[in-house]
C-alpha cells in the first residue's frame, strides 16, 4: 500500500501577506523605493508560493485574466507603478490574499466568491499592493534578523532544508502561509490601509468598498459557524476600530465612484455555478480524512468531476482515494487526468511517481517525482527519490536526495540519515 503522508509533512518557507485587514495606526517612516533585491527576492518566492498553497486556479482561466486586469489598472494608479505586477487566483477555498515584494500579489478563489462586486475586489488588491509599495515585507525581514531579504526567501533550493509534503488533498485548501511578514505591526497595517484607500479612489473606485469589506471580514470572525476562514485570519480577527478609522479617511475622498457589479458577477460566474462541486469535495474530504469512508468519499468526488471536469483537484483526489483502497495501478490514471487540468501543479507528480514506486516502475517514479522537485523542492520527494535511484542503482545521485532529505529533520529526516549509514557502510 502506498505510504499515507502525515498532516506533518509540509514546511511552507516563503513570504507571504495572508489575510492581513486588522487595524492599526499610521506610519510615518520615510517612504524608499522598493529595491532590485526586493523584486528578485519576490519574483524568486512567486511560484513556489502559488505551489504550496494550490496552484493556480485554472479551471476558468478568464478570471485570473479578469483580476490581473483589475490589478493591473490599480498598480498604475500606485505609487510604484512600474514594478512588475502580477495578479494571479489561487485554487483555494478559503478566504485570503497575499503580497510578496516587487509586486508579486494572489488572491484564493475562495475569498472572491464572498465579494459583491468589483470595487470590492480593487478594495483587497489596493491593500496588498500598499503593502508593497511601503516595502513592509522587507522592513520586517530588515528587522528580525540581520540577514538579507533574498537570503531568507531562497530557502526551496534542493539541498536547503527541504520543505515536506503534507497530504493537502486529505486535509483540503484551507491551510494558510507561514512567512516571515506573518504580522504585520499595527503601524504598517494602517498605512496599507490609508494608504489602500487613496489608491483605491484615484483609480476611480468606490472607496466606500475598503469599509465594506473590513464589516464582511469582522462578520466572518465573529459568526462561529463561518468556514473557509483561514488559521491565520482567525487568529488576527478585524476589528470595530479599524472600520471606524476607514470611515474617517472616508470623509477626504472623493463621493461615489466604480462598483462594477455587473462585470463581477461575470467574471466569477463559474466559480459561482461551480459551488456546489466544491462542496461535494469537501464532503469527500471529509469522508475520507475523518470518517475512513473512501467508498462514500469516492461517490462524492465523482459527483464533483461529473459538474466540474476541469477542476484537476477533484481528479487528483480521486487518485488519492483509489491509491487508500490499494488501487494503485488504478488511481494512475486520474492523476494524469489532474495533470493534464493544471500541468503546473507538483502534487499529481508527487502521487502519481509514488504509484509507480509501488508498482516498480522506477524509471516512471523517478520522473514524476523530479519535476515535482523542479516545482517545488520536499523533503518527501527528495526521501524517495533517493530509494528510487538506488534501484536504478545511482548511488551517488541517491546520497544527494538523502543528504538533502536528512536536513528536513524529522522522521523522515531520520530515515533519510539511516539510509545514508548503511550506504556509508556499504550495506
Amino acid at each position: 500500500m502506498i505510504q499515507a503522508l502525515t498532516p506533518k509533512q509540509l514546511l511552507f518557507t516563503f513570504a507571504a501577506c495572508t489575510a492581513c485587514f486588522f487595524n492599526t495606526t499610521a506610519f510615518a517612516a520615510e517612504q524608499k523605493p522598493v529595491t532590485q533585491q526586493e523584486i528578485a527576492a519576490g519574483t524568486k518566492q512567486y511560484i513556489p508560493s502559488q505551489q504550496a498553497q494550490g496552484g493556480q486556479y485554472v479551471a476558468d482561466i478568464a478570471l485570473s485574466a479578469y483580476v490581473n486586469k483589475v490589478g493591473q489598472r490599480l498598480a498604475k494608479a500606485s505609487e510604484s507603478p512600474n514594478l512588475p505586477y502580477e495578479f494571479v487566483v489561487i485554487n483555494d477555498g478559503t478566504m485570503n490574499a497575499w503580497a510578496l515584494p516587487g509586486g508579486k500579489i494572489a488572491i484564493n478563489r475562495g475569498l472572491l466568491v464572498d465579494l459583491r462586486d468589483e470595487a470590492q475586489l480593487a478594495a483587497v488588491l489596493s491593500h496588498e499592493i500598499s503593502h508593497v509599495t511601503r516595502r513592509h515585507s522587507a522592513r520586517m525581514q530588515k528587522k528580525s534578523s540581520g540577514t538579507s531579504l533574498l537570503g531568507a526567501l531562497a530557502g526551496l533550493a534542493v539541498g536547503a532544508k527541504i520543505p515536506q509534503l503534507q497530504d493537502l488533498a486529505m486535509q483540503g485548501t484551507g491551510l494558510v502561509t507561514q512567512g516571515f511578514q506573518a504580522n504585520y505591526s499595527r503601524d504598517y497595517e494602517t498605512q496599507a490601509d490609508n494608504v489602500g484607500l487613496a489608491l483605491l479612489a484615484k483609480a476611480g473606485y468606490d472607496p466606500l468598498a475598503a469599509v465594506e469589506i473590513q464589516e464582511l471580514f469582522l462578520s466572518k470572525s465573529q459568526n462561529k459557524n463561518s468556514t473557509g476562514i483561514s488559521a491565520f485570519f482567525a487568529s488576527h480577527p478585524p476589528s470595530k476600530e479599524r472600520i471606524a478609522n476607514n470611515k474617517a479617511n472616508l470623509v477626504a475622498m472623493p463621493a461615489g465612484g466604480m462598483r462594477q457589479k455587473a462585470e463581477y458577477e461575470k467574471a466569477i460566474s463559474v466559480l459561482l455555478r461551480d459551488k456546489p462541486a466544491y462542496a461535494l469535495y469537501q464532503k469527500a474530504i471529509t469522508e475520507a480524512g475523518k470518517n475512513k469512508n473512501y467508498s462514500q468519499a469516492l461517490s462524492y468526488t465523482e459527483q464533483a468531476i461529473a459538474l466540474q471536469p476541469k477542476e484537476n483537484l477533484f481528479w487528483e483526489f480521486k487518485g488519492v482515494i483509489l491509491q487508500r483502497q490499494k488501487l494503485v495501478r488504478e488511481s494512475i490514471a486520474p492523476f494524469d487526468k489532474s495533470v493534464a487540468a493544471n500541468s503546473g501543479f507538483f502534487r499529481p507528480y508527487i502521487y502519481r511517481g509514488m504509484a509507480y514506486k509501488e508498482l516498480a516502475n522506477w524509471v516512471q517514479a523517478e520522473s514524476n517525482l523530479k519535476v515535482s522537485m523542479n516545482m517545488l523542492p520536499t523533503q518527501y520527494a527528495a526521501y524517495h527519490l533517493g530509494e528510487v535511484n538506488l534501484k536504478l542503482r545511482n548511488r551517488e545521485q541517491a546520497i544527494k536526495y538523502f543528504q538533502a532529505a536528512a536536513q528536513g529533520g524529522g522522521e523522515l529526516g531520520q530515515a533519510a540519515q539511516q539510509q545514508l549509514i548503511r550506504l556509508q557502510q556499504g550495506i
